[in-house]
């Protein structure tokens, strides 16, 4: 959509997509959805809607994606640990782990 509203266009078709945060640079947008059924995951699309991958899999709910500064990592909210916590992967989804802190929205300051 432009800035000044027109030229609105949906990028996805999924009732159980939420939590829209785009990348730093623009070009890309993580968000968590429930898409296949089940609990909650992170995903990362193109700003356009094209090129959608799923981040995460687990049995528990992955929410309310942050990205960090540089774009290179996302932090989130889970459960997976009993308790809801801030993890942290790259921007792939490699590289998981857990911050140690609790809480379900991530920030990366400012």
């Amino acid at each position: 959509m432009n800035a000044d509203g027109t030229e609105v266009r949906q990028l996805t078709d999924n009732d159980d997509n939420r939590s829209p945060a785009w990348s730093p640079d623009g070009a890309r947008i993580a968000f968590n959805s429930g898409r296949y059924g089940y609990n909650f995951a992170i995903f990362v699309m193109n700003a356009d809607g094209t090129e959608v991958h799923q981040l995460t899999d687990h049995d528990d709910d992955d929410f309310y994606p942050a990205w960090s500064p540089d774009g290179a990592r996302i932090a989130f909210g889970s459960g997976r640990d009993g308790n809801d916590d801030i993890f942290v992967m790259k921007a792939d989804g490699t590289d998981l782990y857990a911050t140690g802190q609790q809480g379900e929205w991530p920030s990366w300051g400012g």
